[in-house]
């Protein structure tokens, strides 16, 4: 009797068992199935949810030498960052020459992608390329937008740009539409005209929106928060440094201590903002203050014989230049791989002194005040007024 009742029990336990399997599979095979009725709308290629949600991606044209296509670049992260874009990061040139184009240096070679996609949304060129359409070999681009207006005198650099990445990859870039933006045209416009594009490639005036370089700019702070050159950029830089106190000249070198460096750009020879005299009032003003440094480092490839001895003669301190650390490392290094490495030992100096309306000093000021690596301050053209000193309430990119 107990034996009929232990199988009875377990009879009974198993086909409970079995109907809630049949039951849990049922519901599953609804679920299954509802997903993968709904899964045609997700991966379609041309539903107008993924047109939507897709990012539209904003390549610029930038101009003239590195720095100022630096600033140019700034100028598109802005741009980027309040049209919800996703950025393109753009090739750099060393000085334009319009005889022949230029050979391209990669931007990811110098600065440092990883912490420049916390402040925008960014794709390099070789993750772009592969995503716009192809005919054959050519790369449809979907808007060519220009202000054109005022670029009429400046197709050079697109020329430039399309023609190095047309050679570098093998292919034909070509554009399904232009859009010509008005003189005077704002960021709502530029949206506007462009909500249809996919892909945008901008070439507007390099002085359009002068107010995103005003101070303050939270967007611009937020860029240069993040704007950083390579680690290997970095240790080279800092290598340079500990080379600095062997290439000393000036007043007491051999009692010289290496303690505090100050680093000065002097705008000469290509372009004079101030004469070198100039310059030599606004240090010794700021060595008969209160701003201690033991040596300072000129940044400049142009001085002479003649403005070496006037540096020593007027100078209390010990000083190198440019020159002096170039012929030590020249073999090495192309000229603008050592422009980024000098650029990067004014950052890490706990002093920099900059020159006015140069986009080269600019870059490094941006960077040190809003990172706070040290003191800024920028050289003034009045020869009795003293540095201005830089903070982030007064900082502008010039």
């Amino acid at each position: 009797m107990l034996k009929r009742i232990v199988f009875i029990f377990l009879f009974v336990l198993c086909v409970s068992t079995i109907m809630t399997i049949i039951s849990l599979c049922r519901k599953h095979r609804i679920t299954f199935s509802q997903l993968d009725w709904q899964q045609p709308d997700i991966i379609l290629e041309n539903s107008s949810v993924i047109e939507k949600s897709s990012p539209q991606y904003l390549w610029c044209v930038n101009h003239y030498g590195p720095n100022n296509q630096l600033k140019d670049f700034i100028k598109c992260c802005i741009i980027a960052t309040q049209n919800n874009y996703t950025l393109i990061i753009p090739p750099l040139y060393p000085h334009y020459g319009r005889r022949k184009t230029q050979h391209i240096q990669w931007f990811d070679q110098f600065y440092d992608l990883k912490q420049l996609s916390l402040a925008v949304n960014l794709i390099t060129l070789d993750q772009f390329i592969p995503q716009v359409k192809f005919n054959g070999k050519k790369v449809m681009i979907d808007c060519y937008t220009r202000q054109i207006e005022l670029i009429s005198n400046r197709m050079w650099y697109p020329t430039n740009i399309l023609n190095s990445m047309q050679n570098y990859y093998k292919i034909k870039i070509d554009f399904y539409r232009y859009i010509n933006l008005s003189r005077h045209f704002d960021l709502k416009e530029l949206s506007s005209k462009s909500q249809n594009c996919s892909s945008i490639f901008l070439h507007i005036h390099y002085t359009t929106f002068p107010q995103f370089f005003s101070s303050p700019n939270i967007h611009i702070q937020s860029i240069f928060e993040h704007f950083r050159r390579t680690v290997l950029i970095q240790r080279m830089a800092s290598q340079l440094i500990t080379l600095l106190p062997q290439l000393v000249i000036g007043k007491n070198q051999s009692q010289n201590k290496f303690s505090t460096l100050a680093v000065v750009h002097m705008r000469l020879g290509d372009y004079t903002v101030m004469s070198l005299s100039m310059y030599i009032k606004q240090i010794l003003l700021l060595i008969n203050s209160t701003v201690h440094f033991t040596h300072l480092h000129i940044m400049c490839p142009f001085l002479s014989s003649t403005d070496i001895k006037q540096l020593n003669d007027s100078l209390p301190i010990a000083f190198t230049t440019t020159q002096h650390l170039l012929d030590h490392v020249h073999f090495v290094l192309d000229d603008y791989l050592f422009d980024v490495l000098e650029q990067e030992i004014a950052y890490q100096a706990p002093i920099f002194l900059a020159s006015p309306w140069t986009t080269y000093s600019a870059t490094v000021l941006m960077q040190k005040v809003y990172q706070q690596k040290g003191i800024v301050y920028v050289l003034s053209k009045n020869s009795d007024t003293h540095p201005f000193l830089v903070t982030k309430k007064n900082a502008r990119y010039f």
